[in-house]
C-alpha cells in the first residue's frame, strides 16, 4: 500500500548497487530505495532533496516514485 508523497533528503546512494537511503524531513525512520524507484532523472545524488511515496510490504518499508524536489 502506498502513502501520500513526502519530502526528504538522500543521505546515501550507491549507483553500482542501485541502492540508496532517504531521511525524511520530519526526522522519521530512514527509508531505503532502489534505482528503479527514481523518476524523471537518471540518478539522484547524496544531499539531494527528493519527493517520494512509501510502500509497505510485510514488515518492510521502502521509498517508491522518488523524484527531485
Amino acid at each position: 500500500m502506498r502513502s501520500v508523497l513526502r519530502a526528504g533528503k538522500v543521505i546515501s546512494f550507491d549507483p553500482a548497487q542501485g541502492l540508496g537511503v532517504i531521511v525524511p524531513c520530519g526526522g522519521e525512520e530512514h527509508v531505503p530505495f532502489q534505482t528503479e524507484a527514481v523518476r524523471f532523472v537518471d540518478v539522484v545524488a547524496e544531499g539531494q532533496m527528493v519527493i517520494y511515496a512509501i510502500e509497505r510490504a510485510d514488515a518492510a518499508v521502502r521509498a517508491v516514485e522518488v523524484r527531485p524536489a
